[in-house]
């Protein structure tokens, strides 16, 4: 068996997958301890401590081909770690279900995956112990090769699947949480949701409500002219960074680039002493101005990586062919540039949609508010003591609809936007 250098590389299948397994594992039981820091809860916290050291040695311990020589020591502590494993998570969950809480989707989610990995451990471990002590036959080892071979790949790809599974559950659990907040009868946050009880009332009391729609085509306005005059600024300048060489074109983009390096809170006085010098306070051309500035580096940049990837033959052929300047812009350029159009359109407006800090520094007057200035003055509102908070999970679904909207319409766009501009060739 020493002899083939692929038998010497062999380790079961079923260790590997707890191996695999053991990470994803690991990393929720890490996730258990911070739960239970937050919670207060020291004796949860202990109990999951050691999850993670029982779990951080089941997969750090294993070889990764054959021992040169047997390793009781490590057969019994990868034997002891996963039974530990099993029965901390056994008594964590008899611990929080004897807590004044009780028991949880989360005690559940962060207990669950190590009490299978110590139990997958275990059995794997009693399988694999002739694989521990070195005593394998090379019969065994061949077969055991090709279950490897077999198996590998479903095993890699379902843990790569949890691991999207876990992903796009804590993606999804805001939004959702937000709409059953919505459907749920009253203001509460803590909410008793189910779907016998599920109510439209706070979708009708926003659609019915006038300074909800007020808000929104206060919104509108803004998103729509801070697209368009962004646009009308950053297209020809990308054009002009992309195809002119000239006397400061260097640094000019790199100061977009450090502008992009300011947090928002470092520019918000500077951009009120300005507006307040141009008398643009409460206004709607002082946002869509200030809004423009803010998001100009990022459409240049953009649209420039993407007219770095149209050849210059079009235009000199163009050129040839009598075109003047202008005409090569409108009839060749920007038909190109749709897909690039798109995409700096899409995060303009974006930008502008869901701004807040300017908005609520600039604007004084509550019929001016657009939708995130607006919505948080019904949270302060219900902080205030009237709760407002089912409301306001309406209008946060409601105000989503024409992000969601956009994003399909221009989902062909966006995805050719970003992959040409990506890469010159």
């Amino acid at each position: 068996m020493k002899d083939n250098l692929a038998v010497r590389w062999w380790t079961p299948v079923s260790l590997r997958a707890v191996a695999s397994f053991g990470w994803i594992s690991l990393m929720i039981a890490l996730f258990m301890c911070a739960v239970s820091w937050m919670r207060g809860d020291d004796s949860g916290l202990t109990t999951a401590f050691m999850v993670v050291i029982a779990n951080s040695v089941i997969v750090l311990i294993l070889p990764e081909d054959v021992p040169a020589r047997p390793v009781p020591e490590k057969f019994a502590l990868f034997l002891v770690s996963g039974a530990s494993m099993t029965i901390l998570s056994l008594s964590y969950i008899i611990h929080r279900a004897d807590s004044s809480v009780g028991l949880t989707m989360v005690d559940y989610w962060t207990a669950a995956p190590s009490m299978l990995v110590g139990a997958a451990a275990v059995i794997a471990a009693s399988r694999s112990s002739r694989w521990f002590m070195g005593k394998a036959s090379t019969d065994e080892a061949l077969r055991g090769l090709a279950r490897s071979r077999k198996h590998s790949g479903a095993v890699i790809q379902t843990a790569k699947q949890i691991v999207l599974i876990h992903l796009g559950i804590f993606a999804i659990l805001p939004p959702l949480w937000t709409i059953m907040l919505s459907l749920s009868p009253g203001n509460s946050l803590s909410m008793d949701f189910s779907f016998s009880n599920a109510t439209l009332e706070h979708y009708e009391k926003m659609w019915g409500s006038e300074r909800f729609w007020g808000w929104f085509w206060n919104s509108i306005i803004v998103s729509v002219a801070t697209t368009i005059f962004g646009l009308t600024i950053a297209f020809p300048a990308a054009y002009g960074f992309s195809r002119y060489r000239f006397h400061g074109r260097k640094i000019g983009l790199f100061m977009f680039l450090i502008v992009q390096m300011f947090p928002g809170a470092l520019i918000l006085v500077p951009y009120f002493i300005v507006m307040k010098g141009l008398g643009l306070l409460n206004t709607y051309a002082g946002l869509v101005v200030a809004y423009s500035v803010t998001a100009l580096p990022l459409c240049v940049w953009l649209m420039k990586g993407f007219f770095d990837t149209i050849p210059r033959e079009l235009e000199e052929a163009a050129r040839v062919d009598g075109c003047s300047q202008i005409q090569i812009f409108s009839r060749i350029i920007l038909p190109l540039s749709l897909p690039a159009v798109a995409v700096t359109c899409l995060f303009s407006f974006l930008a502008a949609w869901n701004e807040y800090l300017l908005a609520l520094t600039f604007l004084s007057d509550t019929d001016r508010y657009t939708l995130p200035v607006g919505l948080a003055s019904m949270v302060s509102s219900a902080q205030a003591g009237d709760s407002y908070w089912g409301d306001f999970a309406a209008a946060s679904i409601l105000i989503s609809v024409p992000v969601v909207l956009l994003f399909i319409t221009f989902q062909r766009y966006l995805v050719d936007g970003m992959v040409a501009g990506a890469v010159k060739g």
